[in-house]
């Protein structure tokens, strides 16, 4: 941003700011502000280091630009004058008002010619200035296909408005191998600047990476989130300018960021509690309402006011201002200054758990970037694996230890490094079976666990490794055993303490440093022959500094070590895999000390879970013989697939048992906000320890628990859970090989055991899996509590005990047998056909190709019933007809008449004589559908079989998996229902169904869906990717964890008219409703059917409408948004409804409004604010309990006040399925209700940068 003359004499000058400036405010406010005061004179010009690295891109950047300046030439030619066509080169100007207004004007006359491609094109409007890497015109053709494809992008003129003003869609170059925020913010303003001067900008907007590979985007979602973001940027430097004086630090209404050297500076000026290790945002609101503002005040805080995690804020406080003695210290020059580092070895350490040195150790260090991004869209690369080998007693004095590198430039790369550390390590531990690999924090460990499922290989070596202790996190020690008075404890701030005056050097100096390296030199590579010296030197200081990280740990072991000092031997090892806390065993399930419910050891699910089955690996072998710098081929891709399908319950498991492990092993802290888990405050014993029957031979009781249950978990009655303990444990629990395995302590690897009562050692856990639940509920005085009540049954193992358990998580993986044998089938099937590919409806899939037809050219068109509505039951069912061992995809979005039509196309089908099957996700869904089938459509209820779940009223007889059996061995049609369970087993022979339906197929897993079509000829999806998909556990080296639809649709937000049909007729919402809910979600194609339009409530708008709320500090819950939607609750009550149809017009009711709220915490708020004003009736829940309803008004709360403070992130807050969920509920309209510093965040990445503009797009606020 810079300051221009003023065109009023005597006004103030004028502030001109580009796309950049919007993006750096975003991020930090306080840094704009000061920016400004120096333009404004206002203070000093800060003098920081400059960034080499940037200043490298730069260079870097400039060539790419001309690359595709070059091909750009090449296919349209130079400039030619006299036909207007060609690429027209602009030259920038000064930044003077008079040269800016005047290559603005030429950017303008230009684009209005119709030049083919404008480069450099400058876009100034008084306030913004910028310059367009490239406009792009587009021929009518392609215009077309991009609305059809993406939508209108905002205010669009027609064709002939536009006239002989051509459509131009934004380019800009980016050298990245990835989107950038920043980058996809300036393209958005430069449309912006095109919609200004009354052209149509394309609706897709272009990023030319620097592998030359194209990213687009959608100028849609972009538009709004740079609309507010400049209006923002208006009102901050604004309302700063009318001020006279400089921004204060922690000044009312100006963000920081905490990290920039200009809020560092103040940080450390104002000795800001950010100086404590280890605090975050949300504690240091706390403190400071509790008036402690500096890092003294905290360390002078009493102890008596100082307790859980204060206490230990306040002692790190006191390490870091000098008032606690340390047992060491060391002093170094830092930034030309001696500064000292001290040390104190905590009381209750965890030293005792180091393993003794072996002369086979290994220090290793993962570099890894993980916004990098390959052609298939997947994120992040393992880069570099280094490693340090301990040095051996008969090395020269003084000679650097061995340094390994494994390095990856591709996915491929990745692959053969991660394979060839495996093997250099399981060589090692052959010749040194007592070794270790040490390494610094756990990234190490997750990553290696993501490889081993994403490559699908070294799976049962990465399990050995975690259930023998191999890996040691020595930041685990280090935070349970040190205390020192840096302000982190990255391993770069102990370094002093050991490392002696060997400090670090380079241009890469934390791990920061090395991604932006890694980076420059992939540009630097694909620059050009001229650039290769620079690549390779950049490559270079990246193994220097990668080396230091793998030395630095190995002196950091050793150090630790002496500090043990007298402490005692290291205890002598446990087998492996029987630590409380190891990893998975070699088959799931296989639970260290955990029991079932009735008390045996956790059984094995009967599928080994070590390497992938021989199906897959015959699959994988076709795939290795592929040439890896090409992409695959539709059929390859499929063959992938089906190879990763097969083992995608492996996956699954193993990943369940790896964060059921993690959970035993950490501190509830870290895991008290994942999914699916209950932590328990308080117990009741309802009933206490009695046998339920005179005959029992075992004894149960009932609990009332209290507690905090954590968002998006499906706590719910009949449901089984995880129920886990504290020392001391229940009798029986905690036994391993018949003793008692003492847990090791905090840092101490699986696979080695603490001694009683050794300092450090934390509470052992354990648990027992089955736990019943009986009633769940909200807490009647507390909000934000629930009440679980459950049952506990005793064993043989476990006898009645006295202790209360400490958390409810997960029950055990659910056996899948039976799938994982049609999965099998599937892949020895697709293994004897290669290389060509059998008939087969899940592999048509895979491939995405049209369904296969027999006697028709193409898909029937869909025609009109009697009342003049689209006769998609018609049409659908005669394409099924003439399927020929193939699929069919159906998507209906909300209010369609997805299931009314489903289901009379299973009536026409059955009545045909055809033998039907309905398949879902859950058996609610499938007997919903056969509910309708029987009740709307008109199927014989005798003619219906479904095994029942839980006893409870249907409308058919047939109720036995053997009633199942018995109408698909009978003549005629039939309509079966269950889950992939029932369609994988005995009772449903493979290809026993003339149809399958699949219904909510946007929830549906790939992999099941090609396990299920093993029953049928024929495949029908039906369902709505845009809706809200279903949770998966594992890693996969293929997306079989995507949704059959999802996958179909492969990025399009609509079904492509080949594959099947789109349900385009929505007769729940008003048509200004379904319009906002169509761009945000249908790219434009989901219509208002009339009789929705004839609905009508009296005194507010049809549509949606945001309502700002002020608060802060809210994470998922707010008394402010409750008191809010009671509010807009009485505001709607006794409105003047006309429900259209034949229903008689009445005054609105509280049961007309539904209130859709973010979190389980405010759901709890709001029920209890409803309550207590007497509306009672008005419906409250998360989007996930109300999928499928729907009513007049819709409320929708958000309760978080930031982002910043968002349980799960944006991704869950902000994600695009939910709000459609949500606001789809609606009939005539939806509120939402929220902060408005909710939006006032910029997302790391392109698709969440998406999503936060299709937020905004409904509804700015």
């Amino acid at each position: 941003m810079f300051l221009l003359d003023p065109t009023t004499p005597g006004a103030p000058a004028d502030l001109v700011f580009s796309a950049s400036d919007l993006v750096a405010a975003s991020e930090c406010e306080y840094r704009t502000l000061r920016i400004l005061d120096e333009k404004l004179g206002r203070s000093p010009k800060a003098d920081f280091p400059a960034d080499e690295m940037q200043a490298r891109a730069g260079k870097l950047g400039d060539l790419h630009e001309h690359k595709v300046l070059a091909s750009l030439i090449d296919a349209h030619g130079a400039w030619d004058e006299a036909s207007g066509t060609g690429v027209y080169s602009m030259d920038r100007g000064t930044t003077s008002r008079a040269d800016l207004a005047d290559k603005a004007r030429e950017t303008a006359a230009v684009l209005r010619a119709g030049a083919d491609v404008v480069f450099q094109a400058t876009f100034f409007d008084g306030e913004f200035l910028g310059y367009a890497d490239f406009l792009v015109k587009e021929d009518p053709a392609f215009e077309d296909a991009v609305r059809e494809e993406a939508g209108p992008a905002g205010p669009s003129l027609s064709v002939q408005e536009r006239g002989a003003h051509p459509r131009y869609a934004v380019w800009d170059t980016k050298l990245a191998r990835h989107a950038k925020v920043g980058a996809l913010l300036q393209l958005a303003a430069y449309g912006d600047q095109l919609i200004g001067l009354g052209l149509d900008p394309a609706p897709r907007v272009t990023l030319v990476l620097g592998n030359m590979e194209r990213s687009s985007h959608s100028l849609a979602d972009l538009l709004p989130v740079y609309r507010e973001r400049r209006a923002r940027f208006r009102e901050l430097t604004a309302a700063h300018r009318n001020t006279d004086a400089p921004v204060a630090w922690q000044q009312p209404g100006v963000t920081y960021c905490g990290r920039c050297d200009y809020c560092a500076e103040q940080v450390a000026a104002h000795r800001d509690l950010l100086m404590v290790a280890g605090m975050s945002s949300v504690q240091r609101k706390k403190l400071a309402a509790d008036g402690i503002t500096t890092i003294d005040a905290l360390a002078e805080l009493p102890l008596h006011l100082a307790a859980g995690s204060r206490r230990r804020l306040r002692d790190q406080a006191r390490m870091q201002t000098g008032l606690e003695k340390p047992d060491g210290s060391r002093t170094f020059v830092k930034d030309g200054q001696p500064h000292t580092v001290t040390y104190k070895v905590l009381a209750d350490n965890a030293l005792g758990g180091i393993p003794a040195p072996s002369e086979g150790d290994i220090f290793f260090d993962f570099e890894g970037d993980p916004l990098w991004q390959d052609p298939a869209g997947q994120w992040g690369l393992e880069y570099l694996f280094g490693v340090i080998e301990a040095p051996l007693p008969t090395d020269p004095p003084g000679q650097d230890p061995v340094f390994r590198p494994f390095w990856a430039h591709s996915r491929a790369g990745e692959r053969q490094a991660f394979l060839d550390f495996l093997a250099y390590v399981e060589e090692r531990r052959a010749r040194y079976p007592d070794m270790h690999v040490y390494h610094y924090a756990p990234y190490e460990k997750t990553a290696l666990r993501n490889l081993s499922l994403n490559h699908v290989a070294g799976e049962d070596v990465v399990d050995s490794w975690l259930r023998d202790g191999l890996l040691v996190d020595l930041y685990a020690t280090v935070r349970h055993s040190l205390r020192i008075s840096e302000a982190s404890y990255s391993i770069k701030k102990l370094e002093p303490l050991y490392m002696g005056d060997h400090l670090r050097s380079g241009d890469v100096k934390d791990a920061g440093a090395s991604v932006v390296a890694y980076a420059a030199y992939c540009e630097a590579r694909d620059a050009g022959p001229e650039t290769q010296a620079e690549a390779a030197a950049t490559l270079a200081s990246i193994s220097d500094y990668n080396q230091y990280d793998c030395l630095s740990t190995l002196r950091l072991r050793d150090w630790l070590l002496e500090l043990r000092g007298n402490a005692p031997a290291t205890p002598e090892r446990v087998s492996a895999g029987t630590a409380p806390g190891a990893a998975v065993a070699a088959a799931a399930g296989t639970a260290s000390g955990a029991a079932t419910a009735d008390g045996s050891p956790t059984p094995s699910d009967a599928v080994p879970d070590g390497e992938p089955s021989p199906e897959e690996e015959a699959l994988r072998a076709f795939l290795d013989a592929i040439p890896d710098h090409r992409e695959l081929t539709p059929d390859e891709q499929a063959v992938a697939m089906v190879a990763a399908a097969t083992g995608y319950h492996r996956r699954e498991r193993k990943q369940f048992w790896w964060e059921h492990f993690d959970r035993l092993d950490a501190e509830v802290d870290r895991w008290r906000d994942q999914r699916n888990v209950f932590i328990v405050e308080a117990a009741e014993v309802v009933s206490d320890w009695a046998p339920p029957t005179s005959r029992a031979r075992t004894e149960s009781r009932t609990l009332r628990l209290t507690g905090i249950m954590s968002e998006g978990s499906e706590f719910k009655p009949g449901s089984t859970w995880f129920r886990m303990f504290e020392d001391p444990l229940p009798d029986g629990l905690g036994e391993v090989d018949g003793g008692r395995t003492p847990r090791r302590a905090a840092g101490q690897p699986a696979g080695t055991a603490a001694a009683p009562g050794a300092a450090g050692t934390p509470p052992s856990r354990d648990g027992i899996f089955g736990t019943l639940v009986e009633a769940v509920e909200d807490h009647p005085q507390q909000p934000g509590r629930t009440v679980i009540t459950i049952t506990e049954k005793s064993t043989g193992k476990v006898p009645p005990y006295f202790q209360l358990p400490m958390a409810l998580t997960d029950d055990r993986p659910i056996p899948t047998v039976s799938i994982e044998a049609a999965l099998a089938e599937l892949a020895q099937l697709v293994g004897s056909s290669l290389p060509e590919l059998p008939k087969h409806a899940g592999v048509d899939i895979l491939r995405r190709s049209a369904p296969r037809l027999a006697g028709v050219q193409g898909l029937p068109a869909v025609g009109t019933d009697a009342n003049g509505n689209a006769d998609y039951v018609s049409a659908i069912t005669s394409a099924l007809q003439h399927l020929d061992r193939s699929y069919l995809a159906v998507q209906g979005p909300p209010g369609t008449g997805k299931t009314f039509v489903g289901s009379h196309v299973i009536a026409r089908l059955v009545q045909a004589g055809w033998k039907v099957g309905v398949v879902a996700q859950s058996h609610a869904v499938v007997e919903n559908m056969l509910c309708t089938a029987i009740e709307k459509a008109g199927v014989d209820r005798a003619l219906v079989a479904k095994r029942l779940s839980q006893p409870h009223d249907v409308p058919w007889t047939c109720v036995a998996d053997e009633d199942i059996a018995r109408l698909l061995e009978t003549d005629g049609g039939c309509l079966v229902g269950g889950t992939a369970w029932t369609m994988t087993g005995r009772h449903v022979p493979a290809g026993a169904l003339d149809l399958l339906v699949i219904d909510e197929a946007g929830q549906y897993s790939l992999a099941n869906t090609l396990a299920v079509a093993r029953s049928a000829q024929r495949l029908l999806l039906l369902g709505d990717p845009q809706q809200l998909p279903q949770v998966t556990q594992g890693s996969h080296p293929e997306p079989v964890d995507e949704s059959a639809l999802g996958w179909l649709s492969a990025g399009h937000a609509t079904m492509p008219a080949e594959l099947g049909y789109f349900l385009a007729d929505s007769w729940r919402m008003h048509p200004e409703l379904c319009r906002k809910v169509s761009v945000l979600s249908y790219d434009g194609r989901l219509e208002s059917a009339p009789a929705a339009s004839r609905r009508h409530l009296d005194g507010v708008p049809p549509g949606v409408e945001t309502v700002l709320v002020q608060h802060a500090g809210n994470t998922t819950g707010s008394a402010e948004e409750a008191a809010a939607v009671v509010g807009l609750a009485r505001e709607h009550i006794g409105l003047k409804w006309t429900p259209g149809k034949d229903e008689p017009v009445r005054r609105l009711e509280a049961r007309d409004i539904l209130v859709v709220a973010a979190y389980n915490a405010q759901v709890q708020a709001i029920r209890h604010a409803l309550d207590h004003e007497g509306l009672a009736d008005v419906r409250v829940g998360t989007v996930d309990k109300f999928q499928g309803q729907e009513a007049p008004v819709v409320l929708v709360s958000m309760a978080c006040s930031a982002i910043a403070e968002a349980p799960r992130g944006a991704e869950f807050l902000l994600n695009r399925n939910r709000i459609n969920v949500a606001v789809s509920r609606g009939q005539w309209r939806a509120v939402i209700v929220r902060s408005p510093e909710l939006t006032n965040y910029m997302p790391s990445r392109p698709f969440a940068l998406e999503e936060l503009g299709a937020f905004l797009g409904l509804s700015p606020g």
